[in-house]
């Protein structure tokens, strides 16, 4: 007995030293728990079996990033990294969210467990909960007349009057329903942002897209990947209003946790607080902006002064259509269309699918190869394809300088472009930079950019009322640009 006692007492003292050194391993390196943490919450989004817990009953966490170590910004960053919010509105709701039910929200894309729906209104379709986010407004600010369109819908709801638009019976007919809803749009973002951030707060990213936007996740990923969220970053397309800087919404847009925490997380309700403001402001974007910017929070990458990347590429504020595809935004990728229509958001979504992230991103180059140039053709009659780099008309034509690259044997052809379709090809042809131009009654318009554009179908009024235009593209010059 005596020996047996002597020998354990020669085990305790290796298990206390080992059990002292974990645990100073353990408070010493706190990202081991951050790593730990992480992992947890990674495995149980993963988890199928996992009922979806509704948004209102979460409780709040500590976020994984609040005083944490070092740590390498991530470079393979994923959708369970992020919160993907959808804002949306009860007189458009049900035409332009479901076509996101099965593109944006595809399963196989993002989990339920990483995205939310907000709106002006609650409701259920199939497994996705749309929030009204403004219900939490008091009833006071709820009977104001900036809320007559919130109120106004739920009467026609009970009513029995559909606000689809749909062309169905029942249909609340064209110039009929409740107005004002773009209006009350501007009170959503605050809450919003708010309450995502409080009900997740495990996110490193919250992506903010809208029901008429289509971000391409994946390339999204990639792009915040550079970025480490501990960092107060905002990511998206410049805004700028009466001193302040903000994203565009529609263009969609990505804020970091360590953002959130700054402003909205600080411990002060800021609905509450820029209640006016945002009454007094015209656009919710903008008011979002305020807030953010007060807290410190500005748009852009704060170490190399770039204010913002979008507008010209990554979150745009435009549809495919109307987006220029030029030699400085070839090779970046496209992370957002906005403006888009369901059919667009479908076309979308299969070209995404359809495309290899793991090798690269799809950058502008790609989307225009894949879905412009196939309907590109060497001139299309009743058709205009938004040139306007040079517009040349009988009286500008002897003012407008010419670019360098016209060759004096081309001078001639610049010269006479507005007389006719033939001679405004030629002088696009005779610059070398240009690749498209649109020929309308003795207007030449030359660019250097591509776009698609738009015609006008044959039993449109408009070619009944005016004179047939046409657009032409020199996309052999297109095709030689490279990366």
């Amino acid at each position: 007995m005596a020996f047996s006692i002597r020998r354990n007492n020669r085990i305790v003292p290796p298990i206390i030293c080992l059990l002292t050194i974990c645990l100073l391993w353990w408070f010493i390196d706190p990202t081991a728990r951050q790593q730990l943490s992480q992992h947890q919450y990674v495995a149980s989004a993963q988890s199928p079996n996992k009922p979806v817990v509704p948004v209102a009953d979460k409780p709040r966490q500590q976020s994984p990033l609040t005083n944490s170590g070092p740590e390498t910004t991530s470079s393979n960053l994923t959708q369970d990294d992020v919160l993907l919010i959808l804002k949306t509105g009860v007189t458009v709701l049900w035409r332009r969210l479901p076509i996101h039910l099965s593109t944006t929200f595809a399963p196989e894309r993002i989990h339920p467990q990483n995205t939310v729906i907000y709106a002006d209104v609650d409701a259920q379709i199939g497994p996705h909960r749309v929030i009204d986010v403004l219900g939490g407004f008091p009833k006071s600010a709820q009977g104001s007349a900036s809320f007559e369109a919130y109120r106004e819908a739920r009467d026609w709801h009970a009513h029995n009057y559909y606000l689809e638009q749909a062309g169905l019976p029942g249909d609340v007919g064209t110039g009929e329903g409740p107005p004002g809803g773009w209006r009350l749009d501007k009170y959503k973002f605050l809450p919003l942002i708010q309450r995502a951030g409080r009900d997740w707060p495990r996110a490193k990213w919250y992506l903010y897209t809208e029901d008429d936007t289509y971000l391409f996740l994946p390339n999204v990923l990639r792009y915040l990947s550079r970025y480490d969220p501990r960092e107060p970053h905002w990511l998206g397309g410049l805004g700028e209003m009466l001193g302040v800087t903000f994203a565009h919404g529609g263009s969609g847009f990505a804020l970091s946790r360590s953002a959130w925490e700054r402003s909205f997380g600080a411990g002060e309700d800021l609905v509450a607080k820029y209640e006016k403001f945002v009454e007094d402001s015209s656009f919710g974007d903008y008011a979002l902006g305020k807030v953010l910017n007060d807290f410190g929070v500005h748009l852009g990458d704060p170490q190399t002064n770039d204010r913002a990347e979008g507008g010209a590429w990554g979150f745009n504020g435009l549809p495919h259509w109307k987006q220029e595809f030029t030699r400085e935004n070839w090779c970046k990728p496209v992370l957002s269309f906005h403006h888009a229509h369901s059919r667009d958001i479908a076309m979308y979504y299969e070209l995404e699918k359809s495309w290899n992230f793991e090798e690269k991103s799809l950058t502008y180059g790609d989307f225009y190869k894949l879905a412009i140039a196939p309907s590109l053709s060497k001139r299309k009659a009743w058709w205009d394809n938004m040139s306007g780099r040079y517009h040349l008309t009988p009286q500008s034509v002897h003012t407008v300088q010419q670019p360098k690259d016209v060759s004096d044997s081309s001078s001639k052809s610049w010269s006479q472009s507005w007389k006719s379709d033939k001679d405004c090809e030629a002088a696009c042809q005779g610059w070398r930079s240009c690749v498209q131009w649109y020929y309308y009654q003795y207007e030449c318009k030359l660019d250097d950019r591509v776009w698609l554009g738009y015609g006008y179908p044959e039993t449109m009024r408009y070619r009944k009322e005016k004179l047939e235009s046409v657009s032409g593209w020199l996309t052999d010059r297109v095709s030689a640009w490279k990366c």
